[in-house]
């Protein structure tokens, strides 16, 4: 949803604004960022274009956006040493510098969420206060920290162990992991 909500649209309206559209008419940025600094929307969607083509095809598609699975292991080919399904896993590799580009979202993301809260307190003469939700950067801050997160996470060993496991499961339908992985 990375794509989907923040940098598809956020790119569309720049591109929108830097080939001509006019000036009284608006881009249609993504809810919320319009005022959004610090960001190249070029650099962030080609970098998100890179991370996503790493991706195992299994998670390039969009059925997982409408897959009403309760349980995130059915059908899983991955399974513990007991026999118990597992989240799947896939080992990509990521480009340092597609991970900088999407860092630099997340910053410009959080730095607008704090600038732009996403609730709006009105005071009245009265004493009392009417409070409205508005769009702000705050809508997509859980999007993308969840997104650059995962994909920063370092690697160790066990993370060598499990991507060797892993490898395995190219030629075998399913993956039982040893008590060692």
């Amino acid at each position: 949803m990375t794509h989907d909500l923040l940098l598809a649209p956020l790119h569309a309206a720049w591109a929108a604004r830097r080939h001509g559209v006019g000036e009284d008419v608006a881009p249609a940025w993504p809810p919320g960022l319009e005022n959004l600094t610090g960001l190249d929307p070029p650099a962030a969607l080609d970098a998100w274009a890179r991370v996503h083509h790493a991706l195992p095809p299994a998670m390039r598609g969009r059925a997982l956006l409408h897959d009403e699975r309760p349980v995130p292991t059915r059908r899983s080919p991955l399974r513990a040493p007991d026999g118990r399904p597992l989240i799947p896993l896939h080992a990509v590799t990521v480009a340092e510098d597609d991970l900088r580009a999407l860092a630099r979202v997340r910053r410009a993301v959080r730095a607008g969420a704090r600038a732009m809260p996403s609730l709006v307190v009105t005071r009245r003469p009265d004493g009392s206060a009417d409070v409205h939700g508005v769009a702000s950067p705050g809508d997509y801050r859980g999007t993308v920290e969840r997104t650059v997160a995962v994909l920063s996470l370092a690697a160790d060993d066990d993370t060598d162990v499990l991507t060797e496991a892993l490898a395995q499961a190219t030629t075998t339908s399913r993956t039982d992991l040893s008590e060692v992985e």
